[in-house]
Order: structure tokens, then sequence, then C-alpha cells
């Protein structure tokens, strides 16, 4: 449908933008005269404004009108992608990351939360599905796209080019992404945002998904800023090799989607989520091996399936949290998320200097394959079995 392929087009942006900086750290490194620890924090500098603008955009879309923010923040995404293309310092590198972060951190939730508005219940599902394969197809090509280009033209031609699809997106959503005239909207009062979320924290199993999913964002996403860096230290590739190598984790969620409804019906919610915990610290376990890059491509591909079968998992949970207030509860789930993206490069940075490549690897394989087994019991031991035709229809 036409909504659909519009608010596709605004979320593919918005993933695409996340992913374009991993593969072309050594790039920026080489060029700004920098140590390649130092450009992998960009992925920090746009993930924490990322989280922490959620809950506010979400709540600026309700009282202003979804569509409305969203073409805002499309506006400063491509302003901001397209600073980063001509930025003489990391400085003004991270400056523009930063500001860019805030601004993509709006378009994906109040996407879904138009999605919400607009089609009832019995379609919602294939709906969001649609929209979702455009953010995993945004991560393949910011994953692919840019370390390919940068390969032949460097860093900053791959950034103009991300700086050039955004805007694009957003002169077709500003003619074409019109407001439901039949959505009432008023100004949210400070004790509704508050009371909303305290309503999200008030369930038992908030705990559970809220951890579980930033912990992932550290061990997870925490990597991709140095598999490039990784990569060429031992001479197995480089900036190109790097956006293959990630685009991997995405061809992994799209194995994931065509076997979702096979594998809830094999194994069930709790063994979904503990065996993706084991298949994804499995992933990591053979990453330690240093292979070749297409065999780490068809590793991080693992990585990938695993990953979506405890994250979905854990967004379906995430909408039941508070039926009253699924919007907090998404924005919430989205904040921690990101948060984790953010911690990741960090904690990683830190566990490379310490005991290296070996050990980080065989300690993230052993925190995934312990999350997923933590998890699927903490939401069994605090919540009676879902019907498995619910947790089919939701995921």
């Amino acid at each position: 449908m036409r909504l659909l392929a519009i608010l596709a087009t605004s979320c593919f942006v918005s993933s695409m933008s996340m992913r374009i900086i991993d593969p072309v750290v050594p790039d920026i490194s080489r060029d700004l005269g920098v140590d390649p620890a130092s450009v992998a924090m960009l992925a920090s500098l746009y993930a924490f404004p990322y989280a922490l603008a959620q809950p506010l955009l979400g709540a600026f879309g309700d009282a202003f009108g979804k569509a409305r923010i969203i073409k805002i923040a499309l506006a400063v995404l491509a302003s901001c992608l397209a600073a980063s293309a001509v930025a003489p310092t990391l400085g003004m590198l991270a400056l523009a990351r930063l500001i860019g972060g805030a601004a993509a951190g709006g378009i994906i939730p109040l996407a879904f939360a138009i999605v919400g508005d607009r089609f009832l219940m019995v379609e919602r599902q294939l709906a969001l599905s649609r929209v979702l394969t455009a953010i995993i197809a945004g991560q393949l090509t910011g994953s692919i796209g840019s370390g390919f280009v940068a390969s032949f033209f460097g860093w900053r031609i791959a950034t103009a080019a991300a700086a050039a699809l955004a805007v694009v997106a957003f002169l077709v959503t500003v003619w074409t992404l019109r407001a439901a005239s039949s959505m009432p909207r008023k100004t949210p009062s400070r004790g509704e945002f508050f009371a909303g979320y305290r309503s999200v924290f008030a369930n038992p199993l908030s705990v559970v998904c809220f951890s579980a999913v930033f912990v992932e964002g550290i061990v997870i996403f925490g990597l991709f800023p140095y598999v490039a860096v990784l990569l060429e230290q031992r001479g197995a590739g480089g900036l190109r090799e790097a956006g293959f190598v990630l685009a991997g984790f995405g061809l992994g969620g799209f194995v994931y989607t065509a076997l979702v409804r096979m594998m809830l019906g094999r194994l069930g919610l709790y063994k979904l989520i503990m065996f993706g915990g084991i298949v994804s610290g499995f992933g990591f376990c053979l990453l330690s091996l240093g292979s070749s890059w297409p065999a780490e491509m068809a590793i991080f591909m693992i990585v990938g399936v695993g990953f979506y079968m405890i994250h979905n998992s854990l967004q379906t949970q995430a909408t039941e949290l508070a039926p009253s207030n699924r919007g907090s509860a998404v924005a919430a789930h989205s904040f921690f998320v990101f948060l984790g993206q953010a911690f990741g490069p960090i904690v990683y940075g830190a566990g490379l200097a310490s005991i290296g490549t070996l050990g980080v690897l065989l300690v993230a394989g052993a925190d995934m394959a312990l999350l997923g087994v933590a998890t699927a019991w903490g939401l069994k031991s605090r919540s009676a079995p879902l019907p498995m035709a619910v947790v089919s229809d939701r995921v």
C-alpha cells in the first residue's frame, strides 16, 4: 500500500544512517589522523541521542502530529549526513552524528505508531512486517553500500550518497505523507507522561524485557564498529569486506522472518528465546577463530538469526507490558535497545585493550548463551504461558 511504501522509505533511511560509519572506521581514522578506537566511539555518539530522544519525540508526535515530526526528523537527518560528509575534524563529525542520531530516533517509532493508528489489529502484523523489511534492508545498505562505495571513493562520498538518499526520502514524505484527519490530538501533560511509564514498569516482566534488550545492544552491536579494524589487523579484508561481513547480520534477519512461524510452532516462545541466545553465542565463538571474510559473513548471519529469535520475541512481550500505554512501553523498549548499543563500543574497546580479540569474542558468546537461558527463565517464572495463537500473531 502507498502509506506503507512511504513509511518504509523513511525507516530505510533511518536504519541505513545508523550503520554507515561501522565499515569505514579505518578510512575515517586515516583521513582525519585519529586512532580507530576514537572513531569507533561515533557509534555511541549516534546511539545515545537516538535512544534518549525517542520518548520525547514520541510525545511530540502525539501532540503535534506523527507525520509532521517524521518530516522534521528527516530534514534534520539529511542535513547532518551532509555535514558529516564535509566535516574537517573528528569533533565536527561527532557533532553531526550526535544531532543526526537524535533526529533519526523519531522516525521508526513514529512510523510504527502510524501503522498502529491506521491499520486494524488483524492487518497490523503484516503491515509492520513490511516496514520491518525496509529497516533490515536499510541496515544491509548501510553496511554493504558504505563499505563498497568507500573502498573506491572514500568515506566522504559514501556519506554524501547517504545524505542524498535522505533528501529523496524527505521530499517523498513531504509530498505524500498526510496526517490522518480523524486522529484527535491533545498536548500531553507531564503527569500523563510519567503515569504511562509508571504503568509500564509496574509490570514485573518489564525488568526482564528491558534488561535483556540492553545486554543485547551491548554484546551484539558493540562489535560492529570494530569489524573493519579487526579484518585489517589480520589481513583478512578491508572496508568493502567489512561491509559484506556486517550485511550477514541483516541477512540473518531475513532468514528469521522466513522461518519464525515454523520455529514458534516447534519450539514455543520460551525455547525460541533460549535457543536464540545459544545460536548467537555459538556464532560469536566461531568468530573467535578468525576465519576468512566470506566465512565471517556467514557466521554473522548465524548471529543475526539468533539475535532476532530473542529480540522479536521481546518486542512482542513489550507490546503487552501495559496495554493501555503501548506507546510508552514500545518507547521504553527502544530506549534500552539503543542505550545498550551506545555503551557497546565502549565496552568492546575496553575489552579488546585488556583481554584481546579471542577473549572478548568468547566472553560475548558465553554472555549471549546465558542471556537466552536467563531471559526465557525470567519470563516464564513471572508470567503465565501465552497461548501459541497469540504469540504467533504478534511476533
